[in-house]
């Protein structure tokens, strides 16, 4: 079987691009089978699994575009796969890996456009580094490796490339210092084709927009949050340093390697034993060990984000959450999906949508109505609405139902 996918690259990440119906039809009519693996979610180890599986005979992977790190992960499969012929081509139709007379005539239809999918941000993946909240953290248990910090690039030569196979292929490298290609750093990436960054990558040092707080501190703003409804940030951080080892969620994601230790979070409070210990059931258990949740999950998931919505407010912001005091009690129990947000301050009233990560600008009836909404206690609005109670339902459930 020959199997065919298509890439893009942006920042070094990884993102399959959507085949369109023609597309899929010359792949038909080729006998290729347009392959789509999940390179977020997925590890090394799980993609060569997979190919194993498939019994693939060849392997076409097109890259859109430029892309260095295509080329490091298609040399790392034919490295570890010597029974499947792999094969790279770009858009304009040069053949970059492989036998250059393996479609023998066969013309890629490029001019036929592919849907693109959204990358992650590299400033995503920092912030997931070292915050230690990943945004889909439910998808696999345990999560597989995502990130690694390293002090210094000498520290590199004690990293097993063993350990690299059990990272998703998007998977990122942090060296805390100025880009540099020194030797331990040109052995692992012709070994490893994992993402490398620097602490010039971007232009900004993320870990001087998080918020540095104790333990203590962030169990206080839970209690003031719950009761209130209120997430104080007057510094407009857009994160909490190891916030989710602090409040105890159980995250297996990351990894630090320190001059003086390796350990599961950046400011030192879960410490392992060395680098030959690692597996990721490990981390999940020392840091059940170490910290008990503040909250439950689900709370724990959602106040980052609020966090950050209360940055880019110039006065101190109240949310809209089933979980919090605000003009009804806190709802006890189990509830549905939470899909928008309420946000009221002195700048006005907005929701903020999660499926579509968009923010709207409202009124003081909406958020009532909203409130009431993921309470269950629409008994309350007649009352308070008055006169224009079925007015603004209807309005509230064409805005909520039919966008």
């Amino acid at each position: 079987m020959i199997g065919l996918t298509v890439l893009a690259e942006s920042e070094g990440w990884l993102h399959q691009l959507e085949p369109t119906a023609d597309f899929i039809a010359f792949c038909q009519s080729h006998r290729f089978s347009f392959d789509h693996y999940d390179y977020n979610v997925h590890t090394f180890l799980d993609l060569l699994d997979y190919m194993d599986f498939q019994e693939f005979e060849h392997y076409l992977f097109i890259l859109r575009g430029s892309g260095e790190r295509t080329m490091r992960l298609v040399a790392y499969l034919q490295q570890r796969m010597l029974h499947v012929q792999f094969h790279l081509i770009n858009d304009r139709g040069d053949v970059l890996f492989g036998d250059p007379y393996f479609l023998d005539g066969i013309t890629v239809p490029f001019e036929e456009p592919l849907a693109d999918s959204q990358p992650i941000a590299l400033q995503d993946a920092l912030m997931s580094l070292f915050t230690g909240v990943y945004p889909d953290a439910t998808s696999r248990h345990p999560q597989p490796l995502r990130h690694i910090y390293a002090e210094e690039t000498s520290l590199l030569n004690s990293i097993n490339p063993a350990l690299f196979d059990q990272m998703t292929i998007n998977s990122l490298l942090y060296i805390d210092q100025p880009t540099r290609h020194d030797l331990p750093v040109i052995e692992l990436m012709s070994h490893v084709p994992v993402l490398v960054a620097f602490s010039d990558t971007l232009s900004f040092d993320i870990k001087a927009h998080l918020a540095v707080v104790s333990r203590t501190a962030i169990e206080a703003a839970f209690e003031t949050w719950q009761t209130t409804s209120r997430v104080p940030n007057p510094g407009h951080y857009m994160g909490i340093l190891d916030y989710a080892t602090l409040t105890g969620m159980t995250v297996s994601h990351r990894l630090f390697i320190f001059k003086d230790g390796v350990c599961a979070d950046y400011g030192k409070q879960i410490c392992l034993s060395g680098l030959e210990e690692i597996d990721i059931c490990q981390l999940r258990h020392r840091q059940r060990e170490t910290f008990a949740p503040i909250a439950p999950h689900l709370q724990l998931a959602l106040y980052p984000l609020l966090y950050q919505l209360a940055s880019a407010f110039l006065t101190e912001s109240q949310f809209v959450t089933p979980y919090t005091q605000l003009d009804l009690p806190r709802t006890p129990g189990k509830l549905g999906p939470l899909t928008m947000i309420g946000i009221q301050n002195r700048e006005g009233a907005f929701v903020f949508e999660l499926t579509t990560n968009q923010l709207f600008e409202t009124d003081e009836v909406f958020l009532w109505i909203l409130e009431a909404d993921q309470k269950d206690r629409f008994d309350v609005l007649p009352e308070r609405l008055g006169s224009d109670y079925e007015t603004a339902i209807q309005a509230y459930k064409e805005l909520m139902y039919h966008g």
